[in-house]
């Protein structure tokens, strides 16, 4: 049996061009079929705020139009993704809103702003102090520095890669969304400085990615979201386990095509959640079809 159908690719293209944002819409063109990256960019720049930073619900759990270290990382993974080149306004106003935000007492950055409780938002989205998950989103901001170095003080950058590589080979327990961030950090990394955390990166995989596919209806770090194809430098660590996780994910496919969030607000702003819940739909969907792509499925 076909991990993954012509038929199921159809109903999940056709949730994205009728359901999805324009954000995401814009992705899948790009991605399958004839679209360009100028349109991706386009949409991408209704999240952008004056400072250069990012809101306006670009991560859907949270709706402040307020810039937000959070949302400007998701836009800079859109970025990152699509090859858009530091000579371009968006990812220049992006770089400059992280220099002029960088907060050195704590070499990084707030993930959201106070302001974010002035709108509807997940309940894990209230605003905190800065926690002992430095590197969430922190490491992987650091990781679009070295994207676009050209554009950013060589003095931060040492500093900022310093602090990270000593903040994580100290780490004794790991917390999966920051492993995910450290991760996005050390696919940039030059090799010389990735090789002082790969030891400590290989520990944290072993300890964090659930292997036992009877946990997967569990919110957890599934093998396919560290290995997204066969050229993940971890695919050997995980081999075994990628076709049932690739085909348990196709099993969990709606009948629309989409594919839904395993979480919820928990009754907390309803009406908005039906409509991050919409916009999350498209997102995962796309992010599947990728997924799907890279390991040949399509």
């Amino acid at each position: 049996m076909k991990i993954f159908t012509s038929s199921q690719y159809q109903l999940a293209a056709n949730f994205i061009v009728t359901n999805a944002r324009p954000l995401e819409k814009a992705l899948y063109l790009f991605e399958f079929a004839d679209g360009n990256r100028e349109d991706v960019i386009r949409e991408l720049q209704k999240f952008q705020n004056d400072d250069g930073g990012f809101g306006h619900g670009l991560e859907p759990d949270f709706r402040t139009e307020n810039s937000s270290a959070l949302a400007s990382s998701v836009a800079m993974q859109i970025l990152s993704k699509i090859g858009a080149e530091d000579h371009l306004e968006i990812v220049q106003n992006a770089i400059r809103y992280f220099i002029n935000s960088y907060d050195k007492n704590t070499y990084g950055w707030e993930k959201v702003p106070k302001a974010v409780e002035e709108a509807p938002r997940a309940p894990w989205w209230n605003y905190q102090e800065p926690r002992e998950d430095w590197g969430n989103p922190n490491a992987e901001i650091l990781g679009y520095f070295y994207d676009y170095q050209p554009l950013v003080p060589a003095s931060l950058l040492a500093e900022l890669t310093e602090y990270a590589i000593r903040y994580f080979n100290r780490l004794e327990t790991f917390e999966f969304h920051e492993i995910l961030s450290f991760l996005r950090l050390a696919d940039r990394l030059p090799e010389s400085i990735y090789q002082q955390i790969e030891e400590k990166i290989i520990q944290a995989l072993h300890e964090c990615v659930t292997t036992d596919s009877q946990k997967w209806e569990e919110y957890c770090l599934q093998p396919i979201q560290v290995v997204d194809s066969p050229e993940s430098k971890y695919y050997r660590l995980f081999k075994a386990f990628l076709s049932e996780n690739l085909h348990y994910i196709s099993t969990k496919q709606n009948p629309n095509g989409s594919w839904s969030p395993t979480w919820s607000w928990f009754g907390q702003f309803e009406d908005t959640w039906k409509q991050a819940k919409l916009e999350w739909e498209g997102n995962i969907t796309l992010q599947h079809l990728l997924l799907f792509r890279n390991f040949a499925l399509i």
